[in-house]
């Protein structure tokens, strides 16, 4: 699988050439700045951490947040408005929560809207100045395949920086983990495998999971900075491989946002979204939320 994305991204290369540090000064209980923030709770009575990646998105559908473990644990929660207020989580609601193991394929999925689950999650505030969210949450998920549930309580995501149309992500201090996951037509992507490569000009970033694999191609002197992904151009690729015998290319509409490049330190972030589609006529797959950052 990977072979094939590196010999796929081949004929590109030659033709066109993440516990979290405070930032935060508190006087008299008001932050003046932005900077990390706090996101844990416990889940079957143990405690999970948001010290891998902290990620909350604003879009016109609502609000996603979602934090992950160095171990691969991941929450996420899905609400319909970025409201101060208290939602409500049941097989009915427009909100929606998640806990699974992303790293694990086998791993048992825990979900909102099946069998006896429920809880709520409430924002407390939301600080437009600074760019952050807070609030708590607590509820009960089941895994649809055998009803048994997960009890996650006296979840907190404190302080959590956000923004529109952008991740909000803070890596543990002297985090090195590199890290690819995307919305495939609404359904996570997590790489359990990010590889970088950087030559002749051009950089590439794979992700791989099971028998799928997303990259991305750029020129390595990018820049912070909104970039279209397209095809026909040569210059800024996404490709998207849902199994071994289908390749999808972004050809038009798509873009990558490079949200820094540091030279010195060798890391890249960004995000990315577009729509992958086959150079001939079939099925396409929509690719949105995008997030990767790997150091080279």
């Amino acid at each position: 699988m990977k072979l094939r994305l590196r010999f796929l991204l081949l004929p590109f290369t030659l033709s066109a050439f993440v516990s979290c540090t405070k930032e935060i000064s508190d006087e008299v209980n008001n932050r003046t700045g932005p900077g990390a923030g706090d996101f844990y709770a416990t889940i079957g009575g143990n405690l999970w951490n948001a010290d891998s990646l902290q990620l909350v998105l604003i879009s016109s559908n609502g609000v996603s947040i979602n934090g992950l473990s160095r171990i691969g644990d991941q929450i996420s929660i899905l609400l319909p408005t970025f409201k101060v207020g208290t939602y409500t989580l049941g097989t009915q609601s427009t909100s929606y929560a998640l806990y699974a193991n992303v790293l694990n394929p086998n791993a048992n999925v825990y979900v909102s809207n099946a069998g006896s689950a429920g809880g709520t999650i409430t924002i407390s505030s939301i600080d437009s100045i600074n760019k952050v969210v807070s609030g708590s949450f607590q509820f009960t998920l089941t895994n649809p395949a055998d009803n048994s549930t997960e009890t996650v309580a006296k979840g907190v995501f404190d302080y959590v920086p956000y923004a529109a149309g952008v991740v909000g992500v803070i890596p543990p201090p002297g985090a090195s983990k590199d890290t690819l996951e995307v919305m495939v037509d609404g359904t996570k992507f997590f790489a359990a495998d990010v590889e970088i490569t950087d030559s002749a000009g051009q950089m590439v970033v794979a992700g791989f999971s099971g028998t799928q694999d997303v990259g991305l191609i750029f020129p390595s002197n990018i820049t912070a900075g909104t970039y279209n992904l397209d095809f026909n151009t040569g210059s800024y690729i996404g490709i998207y491989n849902p199994d071994p015998s289908i390749t999808l290319l972004s050809q038009s509409g798509g873009t990558i946002t490079i949200i820094s490049n540091n030279t010195t330190t060798r890391r890249i972030t960004g995000n990315f979204n577009f729509v992958g589609s086959p150079v001939g006529s079939g099925p396409t797959a929509n690719l949105t939320q995008g997030y990767f950052a790997a150091n080279y």
